[in-house]
């Protein structure tokens, strides 16, 4: 199942701020693809880190992202709901899962 947030924000300072600091998952694409899947306790916090490139996969940026949603989750259920999304989804970035 895809996100469950059907919104869509763009990839950049003003767009991320419409992320909440809150529990969950998110999904960063461009205009072809997914790009990557990834899950935090802060998403906004997490989507910054990406945007700026700290502590981020260097895929990411080399796709171009112009993209992303998120999905908020419980802490305990995060890497399990990314998991399914990467399976899903096949992202470019992330690494596959069997």
């Amino acid at each position: 199942m895809p996100f469950k947030n059907q919104n869509v924000y763009g990839f950049t300072a003003s767009g991320i701020v419409s992320a909440p600091s809150a529990s969950g998952v998110y999904g960063i694409y461009n205009q072809a693809a997914w790009i990557y899947i990834g899950e935090s306790g802060d998403i906004a916090a997490r989507l910054g880190e990406h945007l700026v490139g700290t502590n981020s996969n260097p895929d990411i940026r080399k796709n171009a992202p112009t993209g992303f949603t998120y999905e908020l989750v419980l802490a305990a259920q995060r890497v399990q709901r990314q998991d399914e999304l990467i399976r899903e989804l096949m992202p470019l970035a992330n690494k596959k899962l069997g």
